[in-house]
């Protein structure tokens, strides 16, 4: 049996719930657009440049989206030329692949520029130090999350 009395429980629940509401906002002060990319569109992309090709369902599955969510972006993705889409004989012909395209890769530097650029913004109100703490502290988070 737990020894945490019902204050200790609620005010735990209070920091979490101010912790959550002070990441969402700052979520969305981050904005939605870097550049020519979309938040997603840029999440994508950075997956495709850390790896010569991606199955199609890898990246979705990556990227938290459902298959009709993967193959609408990748199809617009497609269209701006920033990515591209084969079957490669080696491998099982109904696996489609994607690949970053040239044209991608700049799109992904400009939007990454965009991206840290807005970051900086945000986060120069912290100290060095502050800032470290921060950077430890979404470590360990991810750490976390990813257990």
């Amino acid at each position: 049996m737990s020894d945490t009395s019902p204050e200790e429980i609620e005010r735990d629940l209070a920091e979490t719930a101010s912790i959550a509401y002070a990441l969402d906002e700052w979520y969305s002060r981050l904005g939605r657009q870097f550049g020519p990319l979309s938040r997603p569109q840029r999440r994508m992309l950075r997956l495709l440049s850390t790896d010569t090709a991606v199955r199609v369902g890898d990246l979705g599955e990556q990227l938290g989206l459902t298959t009709a969510g993967t193959t609408r972006m990748l199809d617009k993705l497609e269209a701006l030329g920033y990515a591209s889409r084969s079957r490669t004989a080696q491998h099982d012909q109904r696996q489609v692949y994607v690949t970053l395209t040239p044209a991608g890769a700049s799109a992904l530097q400009e939007a990454e520029r965009a991206f840290l650029e807005r970051m900086h913004a945000l986060l120069s109100n912290l100290s060095q130090q502050e800032r470290a703490t921060l950077a430890h502290l979404l470590r360990a988070l991810t750490i976390v999350d990813k257990k």
